[in-house]
């Protein structure tokens, strides 16, 4: 079962490396934009398992414009106030159409609940998800091939979802071959802190050695083989927690899968529940400790 799903997982994410190395750049938005909303809507049908009241198609509605926005802004290599400004826009327009809305609505019952479940998955999914395209257009492009552009954080990308993956298998082998001592087993029984410590180990090997892979554009954005490993591990951990987020949310609804739509895995948000977390910390990390 488990390479199964491994084997689902790497076929889904190559996709993703192809639309972001070799495709058209409207393929990466595409297929962001895409991955994006489907995890949304799966969000919202876990609150709506749960019994709470959400405003999918709203909260979808945003969540996509906040995806493409950012895109058109980032993808010309300009880190501007105007791309930021045009999120927190959308984050602002979020809110009041869920007040607006709510002002609106025949049924009236749990209009604080309703609105916060709709934010929540909008920011826990689609703002969170957003940093993968921050990390893409860390810097300006370089202009090669007669105007082709060509930008060095589609290799951060690449470092991103090496290492969440290679965190996620980590955990899952020492976790089962000598896991004994349970992390949190009201959230995820089978998680243990072995496993946990697999993922770092792991997470650390696979960020050191994705380093050697791209060495010329790492290096462009500050990283050095020491920041590799560092990152690698801390990326291991936010892995585990993004994993155990998603648990909280599926327990509260009772539910094992978010959905049915990949084969092996379940839904695209148990697909991307460990780069929700582990995007803003690589981002982060770039922006703040490397002053990429």
């Amino acid at each position: 079962m488990f390479f199964h799903r491994l084997l689902s997982t790497v076929i889904m994410w190559a996709l993703v490396l192809a639309a972001i190395f070799a495709a058209p750049p409207v393929c990466s938005w595409l297929l962001l934009a895409l991955f994006g909303s489907m995890a949304l809507w799966e969000c919202y049908g876990i609150l709506e398992r749960a019994n709470l009241r959400v405003f999918k198609v709203w909260g979808v509605l945003t969540g996509f414009a906040l995806l493409t926005g950012s895109w058109f802004f980032f993808k010309h290599g300009v880190v501007s106030a105007r791309s930021y400004a045009f999120e927190s826009s959308v984050l602002c327009v979020a809110v009041l159409g869920v007040f607006v809305r709510m002002m609106f609505e025949k049924d009236g019952r749990s209009p604080v609940t309703t609105m916060a479940a709709t934010l929540f998955g909008l920011v826990y999914v689609s703002w969170l998800f957003n940093f993968i395209t921050k990390i893409h257009y860390l810097q300006p492009g370089i202009e090669v091939d007669g105007g082709r552009m060509m930008f060095y954080g589609k290799y951060a990308v690449f470092y991103l979802i090496l290492v969440t993956k290679f965190s996620d298998a980590g955990a899952y082998v020492v976790g089962s071959l000598i896991g004994r001592h349970p992390l949190i087993p009201r959230i995820s029984p089978k998680k243990t802190w072995e496993g946990v410590f697999g993922a770092v180990a792991v997470a650390a090997l696979a960020g050191w050695g994705a380093f050697y892979l791209f060495q010329d554009p790492l290096t462009h954005l500050k990283m050095t083989p020491l920041t590799a490993a560092i990152a690698g591990a801390l990326l291991g951990v936010m892995a585990i927690l993004g994993d155990l987020a998603e648990s909280v949310i599926k327990r509260e609804a009772q539910v094992k899968d978010s959905g049915q739509w990949l084969p092996g895995i379940g839904g695209v948000l148990d697909l991307i529940d460990s780069l929700l977390f582990t995007a803003p910390t690589l981002y982060a990390f770039f922006r703040l400790i490397l002053n990429t």
